[in-house]
């Protein structure tokens, strides 16, 4: 598992992949891999 951080919003998720949209803000594609 890994964290994945909003580029927007700092809105923080756990997960095998990266989401595609940010459930906070609704920005697409804004996570980064968070080490």
């Amino acid at each position: 598992m890994a964290i994945f951080v909003c580029k927007e919003c700092g809105n923080a998720k756990e997960g095998r992949c990266k989401p595609r949209k940010c459930s906070e803000c609704g920005a697409v594609d804004s996570f980064e891999k968070k080490q």
